[in-house]
């Protein structure tokens, strides 16, 4: 064998799709009994369910390419990014855009809102200054531009500025719903990119972030061996030997580690320090993932968020619904609702059975949307322990060394 591919998400599947226009000889090997990874769909009465990744951002170039080499990229759309913040009981449209057009568009909900306090809003004319002076340097792919920052944290380096408000009430929600996790956990180069490509729109596939997969796994479709856990890499002398899953050996030339950065270190115990201890500070956050499928919209017209500071104490970060994604994800005029638990809070109900998990989501539910159904068509749960990787403030620039 030429090449053993442990892990069959998306990157693995990419890698594994890769090989083959190369024409090389590749084995895939996922441990669960279906692959697709953190991009992964399913459908229920009619409804598109993104169990994993929501989105693409504009600038993710790869995964374009990507859905172009797949035939797919005409099915990459974008759709409307207008998020609700929730603030002393009242929900404010923020209109996340540097468009002139969609600006003008949404003057009277600009003047109008007042989602942020004016102390926080403040702050933010500070900010915003060096978000554009440095908007070169916000790119996830050339992360080497920010590394001056990242040894800090988001929250850190707000309180730096003087930026207390903004923290709370911008940076917080905007890093827990996009990471799942809390403004402390993740680097301020990371951070701030995070809310740079927020201003430029979302896109996904019209009939689901899950397509990506599974037009992946046609095209590998011969070269999967699914339920197949790999319990080692093999190497020996500095040289890749093959890969042990279950009682077998396959032997291989090289192979490609697509899995998370735990992982890895288990299946490689001995890499040298200078490979092991930047997987080893890696980090990701939990995630007890709620879908409700409603008989009619939850949010405003094309509204796809509400996002909720962590002082409100509740367990989700923000909810979205899916419905405005595309025609394609819900039956007419129906409403889709995803609801992220974040934090210390996913963590625990992960560990709580489905009806415990439902009535404490629901009861956080009808705190930020009260008029919500009381009883949705559908509620489905999906567990993620790992789900986010969160670059911790030093990650990128153990990355660079790595």
């Amino acid at each position: 064998m030429d090449v053993v591919i442990v892990g069959g998400g998306a990157a693995g599947l990419a890698a594994g799709f890769t090989l083959k226009q190369a024409g090389a000889d590749y084995l895939i090997l996922e441990e669960k009994d279906q692959a697709g990874g953190r991009v992964i769909g399913a459908t229920k009465d009619g409804y598109i369910l993104d169990l994993g990744a929501q989105f693409f951002f504009k600038f993710y170039r790869s995964s374009f390419q990507l859905c172009d080499q797949l035939g797919i990229g005409d099915q990459v759309v974008p759709f409307p990014f207008r998020v609700g913040m929730w603030r002393d009981g009242k929900t404010y449209p923020l209109i996340a855009s540097l468009d002139p057009r969609i600006l003008w568009k949404n003057r009277r909900d600009l003047v109008r809102f007042r989602g942020l306090s004016p102390r926080a809003a403040t702050q933010m004319g500070k900010i915003l200054p060096l978000l554009l002076r440095r908007k070169r340097d916000w790119d996830f792919i050339d992360y080497e531009r920010v590394l001056d920052i990242d040894g800090v944290s988001l929250a850190e380096f707000a309180r730096s500025k003087s930026a207390q408000d903004i923290l709370e009430e911008l940076f917080q929600p905007m890093a827990s719903c996009l990471t799942l996790g809390e403004p402390e956990d993740i680097g301020a180069g990371y951070g701030l990119a995070l809310l740079w490509y927020c201003f430029f729109g979302l896109w996904t596939l019209k009939w689901g972030m899950g397509t990506l997969t599974q037009k992946l796994q046609q095209e590998n479709k011969e070269k999967i061996r699914l339920s197949s856990p790999a319990s080692r890499i093999v190497v020996e002398n500095g040289k890749v030997r093959g890969v042990e899953t279950g009682g077998d050996f396959i032997p291989a030339t090289r192979v490609i580690c697509a899995t998370t950065a735990t992982k890895a270190l288990k299946l490689m115990p001995q890499l040298p320090d200078e490979l092991r201890l930047p997987l080893e500070k890696t980090s990701y956050s939990a995630c007890c993932h709620v879908m409700l499928g409603l008989y009619g919209p939850a949010l405003p017209s094309d509204w796809w968020a509400v996002a909720a500071p962590r002082r409100f104490g509740l367990s989700v970060a923000g909810v979205t619904d899916n419905s405005v994604k595309s025609p394609y994800y819900t039956p007419t005029k129906a409403g889709l609702l995803h609801c992220f638990t974040y934090g210390k809070y996913a963590r625990e109900l992960n560990r709580l059975p489905h009806d415990e998990v439902v009535d404490l989501v629901k009861r956080d539910l009808w705190t930020l949307l009260p008029s919500l159904q009381r009883e949705p068509r559908f509620t489905e749960i999906y567990r993620w322990e790992e789900a986010v990787c969160l670059a911790p403030p030093g990650h990128l620039s153990n990355m660079a060394r790595l």
